[in-house]
C-alpha cells in the first residue's frame, strides 16, 4: 500500500511544487497506517490565485499517478508472456505486480467513483475546476472501472493459478482479489469523507 498511497500524495505535491505553490516537492504527510495521509503543506491560496487549471491539475495529479502505475504494472510483470511456472521468480513478480495494480486500481477508482458519487476530497476540486458535472465524472469513472477490471481478468486468473493450493482454488483467489479491491476502495473512500486535511 505504501507504494500506492505515497506516490499518490507525491503526485499532488509535485504538481503544487511545479505551480510554485509548495516549498518542497518531496514533503508529504504519510501516516504509518495510511488512512490519514496527505500531500503535505500546499499553499492553496497560491493555487487558487493561479486559476482553476492549477487547482484541478494539482487535485487530479494523485489519481493520475495511480492510473499511470496501473498501466505500468503489466509492463513490469510482463503479463503478456506465457504464465511462468509456479515458485519461479517470474511467477512471484507477476503476483506482486497484480497486487500492486489492484491497489492502484482501488485507489484511483475510489476517487473516480466513490468520491465523485459522494463528492469529497480531490474530486471536489477536480469537478469545480473542470466545470464538468460530478455525474459525468462518476459515469466516466464507473465505465472505466468496469472496462479496466475486464482487462485485468486474464492476469488475475494467471496469478490465481500461481497462488492456487490444496486449500485455496484459483476461483477463490479471484474472489480474494475482488474483496481486496472492495475493502481498499471503501476504506480509502470513507477516509476521505470523514477525515479533514491538516491545516
Amino acid at each position: 500500500m505504501y507504494a500506492t498511497i505515497w506516490p499518490h500524495e507525491l503526485g499532488h505535491s509535485v504538481a503544487a511544487y511545479l505551480y510554485g505553490c509548495k516549498a518542497n516537492w518531496w514533503q508529504t504527510y504519510m501516516s504509518w497506517f495510511f488512512w490519514d495521509s496527505w500531500a503535505g503543506p500546499i499553499d492553496y491560496r497560491c493555487l487558487h490565485a493561479k486559476g482553476p487549471v492549477a487547482e484541478g491539475v494539482t487535485d487530479f495529479a494523485g489519481v493520475a499517478v495511480n492510473l499511470l502505475f496501473l498501466a505500468l504494472a503489466p509492463l513490469v510483470g510482463r503479463w503478456w508472456q506465457t504464465p511462468p511456472p509456479k515458485d519461479s521468480v517470474k511467477s512471484w513478480v507477476l503476483v506482486g505486480t497484480v497486487f500492486w495494480a489492484l491497489a492502484n486500481y482501488a485507489e484511483a477508482f475510489s476517487y473516480l467513483v466513490l468520491n465523485t458519487f459522494w463528492l469529497s476530497s480531490d474530486m471536489t476540486g477536480v469537478v469545480f475546476a473542470s466545470g464538468v458535472s460530478r455525474w459525468n465524472w462518476f459515469a466516466l469513472g464507473a465505465v472505466a472501472a468496469v472496462l479496466v477490471w475486464r482487462s485485468l481478468l486474464g492476469s488475475l486468473r494467471a496469478a490465481g493459478t500461481i497462488l492456487e493450493n490444496p486449500h485455496v482454488t484459483r476461483g477463490s483467489w479471484l474472489v480474494i482479489f475482488a474483496a481486496y479491491v472492495i475493502v481498499l476502495s471503501l476504506a480509502m473512500g470513507t477516509a476521505r469523507i470523514v477525515l479533514k486535511p491538516p491545516s
